[in-house]
């Protein structure tokens, strides 16, 4: 019966609404989007303790206004929030915020080239390198500025984002201020590079690299962040069969310490009649626990859409942090299923999650330590019901067996963990 009563009430609170571009002519277009969502959360691993429920809100709204499609200014407000953080009814949250606002230009000075300055999304391939994290309710952008070079033929970006800025804006010049005690200034910034190249419409590589750096010092002269990351991704069909491979390479220092570490993974899928069944792996490299005070060898994937990759229920969207710097192998099979004509879709992920180097853990219950790598294994289970055009509903639901890592972490949770969710979009 409570769990009947949970669902009613996650029916009720999670309604997603979008509003898709619309032309208003003369170069105007306009665009919006609310979207509600609550959750049941029980990933604690303890069935004696009472699920947490939380409901979210993202509303966007926006303008874009072209001129002679050359010039193209895009504004994007967004208010984002928790259901019940406001203090009190009678007060409110500065949560008004710019998601995304720049102007582009196309073709300046007569070259085959776009421009884009300001703040924007970064979403590139798969989203496994950099992405806009659209589960979250606040989403991810970044200030700074992209050139993309002869877009349509040559197809390479370079960029600058700007992901923290430490040093207070001066607006009044003083000697008080002169010099900043940390030269260079500690912000984080991003430099780097994406080339998209396209075969055909079955093939596509992506090449990419960029410097990732925080110059806040933290041992004497030492930069805080100073990473370097290289890779690619690749997209192929043939037939009913697809694959994506993608792979990446990190090298510099984090915290003082050496950084080489990778990230490679694999899927293939096979679609047949009406259904589409795949096997994938996601290698993250990991630390030696004997070497994390000297080294680093955790594969970090800052800037990516994690929630798409390694299950739905979130366990390991803050690698390294969630993972004890111990690396991530993901081993998962895929199935979807679309019976013919029909609005219904049915999904499955299962996922067999372990450290990629393993750990000596003591398990309490046990009493007794134990060399391991397990963290245990994950179900996601979604259906989607398409009602009518634009509109469809999403019900999710995961759960999570705990291996020896999960058992350490988690103490004294020792049941299966769950999370469920029901979202209703609606677009027009």
């Amino acid at each position: 019966m409570k769990t009947v009563f949970y669902s009613f009430i996650i029916a009720i609170l999670t309604i997603t609404a979008s509003f898709a571009q619309k032309d208003l002519g003369d170069g105007w277009k306009i665009f919006g989007q609310i979207r509600l969502r609550s959750e049941l959360d029980g990933r604690d691993f303890s069935n004696s303790t009472h699920p947490y429920t939380f409901a979210s809100s993202r509303i966007r709204f926006g303008v874009q206004k072209s001129f002679e499609g050359k010039v193209i200014l895009y504004i994007q407000a967004q208010d984002s929030r928790v259901f019940g953080s406001e203090p009190g009814t009678l007060k409110s949250s500065a949560n008004l915020d710019l998601h995304q606002g720049y102007v582009m230009l196309n073709g300046l000075f007569g070259w085959n080239w776009l421009i884009q300055a300001g703040r924007f999304e970064v979403v590139y391939g798969t989203e496994r390198f950099f992405g806009a994290v659209g589960w979250n309710y606040v989403g991810r952008s970044f200030d700074g500025i992209r050139f993309v070079l002869a877009p349509k033929v040559w197809d390479l970006h370079l960029f600058g984002l700007t992901v923290r800025e430490s040093v207070n804006y001066i607006g009044n010049a003083n000697p008080g201020i002169y010099p900043y005690p940390q030269e260079p200034t500690p912000s984080h910034s991003i430099y780097g590079f994406w080339k998209i190249t396209r075969f055909n419409k079955n093939q596509k590589l992506d090449v990419f690299g960029y410097y990732d750096v925080n110059r806040e010092k933290v041992i004497g002269d030492t930069s805080k962040l100073s990473v370097g990351t290289v890779g690619g991704s690749y997209w192929g069909t043939f037939g009913r069969f697809s694959t994506i491979v993608e792979a990446g390479y990190q090298f510099g220092s984090k915290e003082g310490k050496d950084l080489s570490a990778y990230l490679v993974s694999a899927s293939a899928y096979y679609k047949t009649g009406i259904t589409k069944l795949g096997l994938a792996a996601d290698i993250l490299s990991g630390t030696n626990p004997d070497d994390q005070s000297t080294k680093m060898n955790t594969f970090n994937p800052a800037y990516a859409t994690n929630h798409k990759f390694y299950g739905f229920m979130d366990y390991f969207i803050g690698i390294p942090k969630n993972t004890l710097n111990l690396g991530l192998n993901d081993f998962y099979a895929i199935l979807f299923v679309q019976p013919k004509d029909s609005k219904w879709e049915f999904g499955a992920n299962l996922h067999h999650f372990m450290s990629n180097k393993s750990a000596n853990v003591f398990l309490v219950e046990e009493q007794n330590s134990v060399e391991t790598s397990t963290f245990g294994q994950e179900l996601d289970l979604t259906v989607k019901y398409a009602f009518v055009k634009g509109t469809t509903i999403v019900w999710g639901n995961s759960f999570f067996f705990q291996g020896d890592l999960m058992k350490a972490m988690y103490f004294p949770g020792e049941d299966v963990a769950y999370w469920t969710y029901l979202m209703l979009t609606a677009s027009l």
